[in-house]
């Protein structure tokens, strides 16, 4: 991707120079994992968290897909630092389409993102069981 192409918007190229929120938490106490897509569809995502006193703490994703795709990832660890269970649970994809101006084209992987995090809800500590 050249930092001038004009299918990306300003945002999707900085954050794709960087990638800020890409890699791995170690495991321990607190830490929850959801996964979700498949490469061979084009999107695939791994959520790393760390909750603290009931809020997410800290947030990094591993993941396969389009710069919109990996962009919006970036995103996604800075935009939900903080929240608790209940707004993962309501997190939808069009927050993250709106702020990178994703084409309609690419909202299915968005959609793959939306089940990561609330794939992260139903595997909050003390929630039951994981679904990874």
């Amino acid at each position: 991707m050249t930092g001038d192409d004009p299918r990306y918007g300003a945002e999707v190229r900085r954050r794709m120079a960087t990638l800020a929120g890409a890699g791995d938490l170690p495991p321990g106490p607190g830490v929850v994992t959801a996964r979700a897509g498949d490469r061979e569809q084009g999107a695939e995502i791994l959520l790393t968290g760390r909750v603290e006193s009931r809020r997410l703490a800290d947030l990094r994703f591993r993941a396969y897909g389009c710069p919109h795709f990996l962009a919006a990832a970036s995103w996604l660890t800075g935009q939900l630092r903080g929240a608790d269970r209940a707004a993962l649970e309501g997190w939808d994809w069009r927050a993250a389409a709106d702020a990178l101006e994703v084409p309609p084209a690419k909202f299915g992987r968005l959609l793959t993102l939306q089940d990561a995090v609330r794939g992260l809800a139903r595997n909050w500590p003390g929630a039951g069981e994981s679904t990874v």
